[in-house]
């Protein structure tokens, strides 16, 4: 079994953001504010994903999650049809450019 605690070396070895990116997949998968909740639910289930960017034009304004559906939506007895993402979506998002270093988790 491989030790588990990690050398300062290996906690400090920090991985460019553009590295870690380069393993995933370059599709990008969005709704739209208006959009329904079921939709964009039934976007992330053809996709296999968790998470959808929330798009207006080309201008990032959330992102939604399933996290934002259980919630949001399941908790407050809401209907998936009838409500739209912007009631759902987290609108304070952080961006960051490929130049930022992401420390390594595992």
């Amino acid at each position: 079994m491989a030790n588990p605690i990690k050398t300062p070396e290996q906690l400090l070895a920090y991985r460019p953001l553009k590295d870690l990116l380069a393993t995933k997949s370059k599709a990008l998968h969005s709704v739209r504010p208006a959009d329904s909740v079921l939709a964009a639910l039934q976007l992330m289930a053809d996709h296999g994903i968790g998470f959808l960017v929330v798009l207006e034009g080309d201008r990032l304004v959330g992102v939604l999650s399933e996290r934002d559906y259980a919630r949001k939506v399941i908790l407050q007895n809401k209907s998936s049809k009838d409500t739209p993402v912007r009631e759902i979506m987290t609108d304070k998002v952080v961006t960051v450019a490929l130049e930022h270093t992401i420390p390594p988790w595992r």
